[in-house]
Order: C-alpha cells, then sequence, then structure tokens
C-alpha cells in the first residue's frame, strides 16, 4: 500500500488534469487514510467482542454460583467480590471501544481531518491499552484465586485448606497461562496496531 508522500506526489502530479481529476485524486486519498486506519483498529474490535463475551460468561457464571449457593455466606461473598472485580474493566473496555467505532473523519475529508481521525483513534486505542495493562496486574491474580477457591470449595471435599499444594499449583498454572495469553493477546491487538497508526501519523507530519 503507497505511503503518504507517495499518495502526495502522485496527486501532486495529477493536479494539472482538471478539477475532476483532483477530487478524484483527493477521494482516493482519503480512502486509503481511512482503509489503512480502519484495518488496524478492527484488530483491537475484535479483542473487544472476544473479552465481551469473556465476561459476560464469567458474569454468568458468578451468577449462577450466587443463586445455587447463595445460602453460604463465604461463597456468596466470594461471588459478589468476583463480579465487581470485572466492572471497571467493562466499563472502560465499552466506553472506549465505543468511541473508536463513532469516531469518523469529517465528511470533507482533508488533510487535517484525517490526521486528526487517526490520532485520534490511536488516543483512544493507547489509553484503553494502558488501562488494561496496569489493571491486569490485579484482575489476572485475583480473578485466578477467586476461580480456584470457589472451585475447591464447591466442587472438592474439604475444600482449598485440605488440599493447599494442589490449589497453590493450580494457581500458580493459572496466572502464567493467563498471562502468556494476554502478552501474545496484547502484541496482536494492541501494540501492532499501535505502530501501525504511529507510522501513519509519521507520514503524515513528514509529508507537511
Amino acid at each position: 500500500m503507497p505511503t503518504l508522500e507517495e499518495l502526495k506526489n502522485m496527486w501532486d502530479e495529477n493536479k494539472s488534469l482538471g478539477s475532476m481529476s483532483k477530487s478524484y485524486d483527493h477521494q482516493t486519498f482519503a480512502n486509503i487514510i481511512k482503509t489503512r486506519t480502519q484495518k488496524h483498529v478492527n484488530a483491537s474490535i475484535r479483542y473487544f467482542w472476544a473479552s465481551l463475551i469473556l465476561q459476560i460468561l464469567v458474569y454468568a457464571l458468578l451468577s449462577h454460583v450466587m443463586v445455587k449457593y447463595g445460602s453460604d455466606l463465604e461463597t456468596l461473598s466470594i461471588a459478589v467480590a468476583g463480579i465487581f472485580l470485572f466492572v471497571p474493566f467493562t466499563v472502560i473496555l465499552m466506553r472506549k471501544f465505543k468511541l473508536m467505532a463513532v469516531t469518523r473523519p469529517k465528511e470533507e475529508g482533508t488533510g487535517s481531518s484525517l490526521f486528526v481521525y487517526v490520532q485520534r483513534q490511536h488516543s483512544l486505542m493507547q489509553s484503553f491499552y494502558r488501562f488494561k495493562q496496569r489493571y491486569e496486574i490485579i484482575l489476572v491474580p485475583l480473578a485466578a484465586a477467586i476461580g480456584v477457591f470457589l472451585t475447591f470449595k464447591l466442587y472438592v471435599p474439604g475444600g482449598v485448606l485440605e488440599y493447599l499444594s494442589s490449589a497453590i499449583a493450580i494457581f500458580v498454572l493459572t496466572v502464567v497461562s493467563c498471562t502468556l495469553a494476554i502478552v501474545a493477546e496484547n502484541k496482536k491487538s494492541f501494540e501492532r496496531p499501535l505502530r501501525e497508526l504511529q507510522k501513519i501519523i509519521d507520514e503524515f507530519e513528514r509529508s507537511e
């Protein structure tokens, strides 16, 4: 796909062909920028849907535990804590990605409006990614601890205290596997798209 500098040179060369050609080249330029930007934004949007479905499943499972085992105060408290642990993440996730989904360049599609559009998408994605990285430091170990505790309490006679070494091993394995999966997902859904959006921003700045 051509860079902004190459597009700009092609655009300048075609200016002498008349207003219709200029209009066409300008629209082509705008469409290419939108397509490049949306391609990288979509990588994060796919993460949004997968993450939202996973969180809905977590809420459903914890709600089931609350309803079925709610007579036990300890179980009820842990399940409620698990739900409240995920709520801030869900709220920020939906807020940021809603903004990303509705953000569009102005209709006229000038260079400055396209530049602002790309900057805006980069800023929204980067803002959520920073929040995600920080919050998952708390979310992953606490969610793993809640999952292990409830599993042993509900399905293993004697609970965590009776099989403490096994519970700790499962907890560590869960945290490590989740961390590895998150690192891989971050590279695909955030780090790579952010780099590509930054390249577009840099090309805009060099072409001014």
